[in-house]
């Protein structure tokens, strides 16, 4: 039994699929809101500017180098993962 001074913990068990529905059933404007939290959760050592830069130019380099080649618009809206009835 917890004491009053101990605050109770929830602790919710949710499949990632089920999180997934739910949170499409919410307004995309709530959804862009917790995307932008969830970004922000990584913390800046993987965001931050510099991180970002350096993986732009790696990818300058794979694509300059041949290592990888760069799709079209139309190809990588193919291969993004997006619900049903996405536009």
């Amino acid at each position: 039994m917890l004491s009053r001074k101990e605050p109770a913990t929830l602790y919710l068990m949710i499949a990632r699929s089920e999180l997934s529905a739910a949170l499409h059933e919410l307004t995309p404007q709530d959804r862009a809101g917790l995307a932008v939290e969830l970004i922000d959760s990584l913390g800046d050592e993987v965001w931050s500017d510099e991180a970002l830069a350096r993986l732009a130019e790696e990818r300058e380099t794979e694509m300059e180098s041949g290592a990888v080649l760069p799709l079209s618009y139309e190809e990588f809206l193919s291969g993004l993962n997006r619900p049903s009835g996405s536009a």
